[in-house]
């Protein structure tokens, strides 16, 4: 059994998934099933992935034995720091992945007959999603170490890109429902402002920390340094979401596409072939091209950022108009426009690289540290994430060639000049 496996985790939970699925309308026999940890520790933080190994008999066929394995993401516990952080909206954090599968995906199959996400099941705990494990079907997770490759990421954008323009066509016909499902209550809205004030001076404090000895960073240092003072990197940022709400192209985003948030399939010769996007806590209704700059800051190479991001924003701008095309959207996207915006967007890529570190760290960081006590400049070497975040092999041979590909792409510069535009404005 898993450890700490939830009380409503049963056979008969497992018995009402099944019995929701096509083909099993005459209902079936648990005859035994095990539960293990789905993934290892570091690559999820947000819910409690368990997987369940189920051996069943269908009610008009008790001869054959069949057997079949779930995904089974289950929510944390209430005194948790996800209890903690969202209190009376514990429950709407859960239940917005469960709307996503089965009120958004289940009315995109009327669409297309795509494949990007896992297939999903009725689960009789509203806070809990039951998938297909895609373990069992050869996909795999990536090493959210290595980061993803060219080919690793073009796979992304198109599937990406397939999802934006779905929320796009449905939003057309049913704009309540991707309202419902992109847009925060007030009270969450709340609750996520609270948790973004704290998290985004504690990145900036610990980027801010790992580059004061350097003197080949003094730009960046001295440029975060700045963002630090009196809130003024959160005024940018928090200005630069709310414009992104009032773009012309908006769209249903994952909210969260790092490279652990997505499976791949590989052929014989360890060619990349398929994908599946997972995890929909996140959710947002805004500029699909946030969604962009986020995923490959947060999870492309090296290699990437130095050379193919023009590529990736090519293939990005043609996936999203031919899908638009496709379901008779309107709306198309030019690369004028797309570049432009990925300047505009220079935030997101500057507090992800001081998050990216999470990535590429040897160790499993205490991310409830991080999410609910401040840190302070004077003690944040001493601070235990600091110290399993900021080392490693993968972080030392990455991270700073990362820092230098963005400042050939000028994101400090930008950075620069909106921090003395909000400073000059005190």
């Amino acid at each position: 059994m898993a450890t700490n496996t939830p009380e409503w985790l049963t056979g008969d939970f497992l018995k009402s998934c099944l019995e929701d699925t096509e083909g099993n309308v005459a209902g079936v026999i648990i005859t035994s099933y095990t539960l293990e940890p789905a993934i290892a520790p570091g690559n999820n933080y947000g819910s409690q992935m368990i997987r369940a190994n189920v051996q069943y008999k269908r009610l008009d066929d008790s001869s054959t034995e069949e057997s079949i394995s779930l995904i089974i993401k289950a929510p944390l516990s209430e005194d948790s720091y996800i209890g903690d952080q969202f209190g009376d909206n514990f429950k709407q954090f859960y239940e917005s992945e469960s709307n996503y599968y089965h009120k958004f995906i289940s009315e995109t199959y009327r669409l297309s007959k795509h494949d990007v996400v896992p297939k999903h099941y009725k689960s009789p705990n509203p806070l809990c999603v039951v998938l297909e494990d895609l373990k069992a079907s050869g996909f795999e997770m990536a090493d959210r170490q290595k980061l993803l490759d060219f080919d690793h990421c073009e796979l992304f954008i198109k599937a990406s890109a397939k999802l934006h323009a779905l929320s796009m066509a449905i939003f057309k016909k049913d704009p309540g429902l991707i309202e419902s499902l992109g847009v925060e209550s007030p009270a969450m809205a709340e609750k996520m402002e609270k948790s973004f004030k704290l998290m985004l001076p504690n990145s900036l404090l610990c980027m801010a920390t790992y580059l004061e000895d350097k003197p080949d960073y003094k730009k960046q240092f001295e440029i975060i340094k700045e963002a630090c003072e009196e809130d003024v990197f959160w005024n940018i940022y928090k200005e630069m979401l709310e414009d992104c709400k009032s773009k012309p192209i908006r769209a249903l985003t994952q909210g969260d596409p790092w490279c652990t948030n997505m499976m791949f399939k590989y052929n014989s010769a360890g060619k990349v072939t398929d994908i599946k996007i997972i995890d929909f806590q996140n959710v947002r209704l805004c500029s699909p091209l946030v969604e962009l700059v986020f995923f490959l800051t947060a999870s492309a190479n090296l290699e990437v950022r130095q050379k193919r991001l023009n590529d990736l924003y090519q293939i990005y701008c043609d996936s999203l108009n031919e899908n638009l095309a496709e379901f008779e959207c309107p709306e198309r996207l030019t690369m004028e426009e797309l570049k432009a915006e990925i300047r505009f967007l220079s935030p997101i890529v500057f507090v992800n690289l001081c998050s990216l570190p999470v990535a590429l760290t040897d160790a499993v960081p205490d991310m409830t540290e991080f999410l609910t006590v401040k840190f302070s400049a004077e003690s944040v070497n001493e601070r235990s994430y600091y110290k399993s975040v900021y080392t490693g092999q993968y972080f030392n041979m990455n991270y700073p060639q990362i820092l230098d590909a963005y400042d050939k792409h000028g994101v400090y510069d930008y950075m620069l000049k909106k921090i003395r535009e909000v400073k000059s404005e005190k």
